[in-house]
């Protein structure tokens, strides 16, 4: 029954709202990253909050949200005295119709650039998830990488976490081939909130991803490029820049 009711307020306020800015819904994930398939008990975990309705959507923390907004709470000590904590996750994901922009950052700078729409292949399984029927899907990235995702047709939102999006229904759950990366969806629930993407002041809009592949490339290679030409220092005065490039160059990305 609550299944049921769900779906006929879902269904209704779909049907109210085309291309207005509000949401119908809200999704919180969890993200659970592996940066070593070696040794996966090493796991990074990111909470994130799609806000959506039929054909507008964005992704992203609610930490983020805080800092750029200039309402955090969370501040961390420094001689100047107490300063906002930079947010755990940046990254933000605003979808307009069939246009789909990704910000990432590159060091301390934020890029965003248009994703390319994935194609999906709907597979036979199914399985039963948060209360909702669901069917398994799979697509390989632009990048090359392959991912699966449970979505269901209870709810009829083309959306999802991240830049997985574009099926018949929402999804509830996506994976990536190795099992590294993971998100789940652990709450849902109506919403009325103002859909926007995050402003972050002074991020590089790239003409291409290509250009962000690349930004990001570099950086792996010489972490100082996107940090004001900064070196990385340990506690004792050593450089440990090639330690940082060689640790960056084993974390798993969300678009490969």
């Amino acid at each position: 029954m609550k299944k049921i009711l769900f779906a006929a307020w879902l269904v209704s306020d779909i049907l109210a709202i085309s291309a207005q800015d509000k949401a119908v819904m809200e999704v919180n994930y969890e993200t659970r990253m592996i940066s070593d398939s070696l040794n996966r008990d090493k796991v990074s975990v990111y909470a994130s909050t799609l806000l959506c309705n039929n054909v507008e959507s964005v992704y992203f923390s609610r930490e983020a949200q805080a800092y750029y907004k200039g309402f955090s709470t969370a501040t961390i000590s420094t001689s100047a005295g107490a300063i906002p904590k930079y947010p755990k996750s940046v990254g933000s994901v605003y979808r307009t119709k069939e246009k789909l922009w990704a910000s990432l950052p590159v060091g301390k700078y934020i890029f965003t650039y248009e994703e390319p729409q994935l194609k999906w292949e709907i597979l036979n399984e199914t399985k039963d998830l948060k209360g909702f029927k669901t069917r398994l899907a799979k697509t390989t990235t632009d990048t090359g990488d392959t991912y699966f995702a449970w979505f269901t047709n209870d709810i009829t939102i083309p959306d999802g976490p991240f830049r997985f999006k574009g099926l018949s229904g929402l999804i509830l759950e996506v994976y990536n081939k190795n099992k590294t990366i993971e998100i789940y969806a652990t709450d849902i629930k109506k919403s009325d909130e103002l859909i926007e993407p995050l402003n972050y002041g002074n991020d590089v809009k790239t003409k291409s991803k290509q250009q962000f592949l690349e930004a990001r490339k570099n950086y792996i290679e010489n972490p100082s490029m996107y940090n004001g030409n900064l070196k990385v220092f340990d506690s004792n005065g050593n450089d440990r820049t090639k330690m940082m490039t060689e640790r960056l160059k084993r974390v798993n990305v969300f678009l490969d």
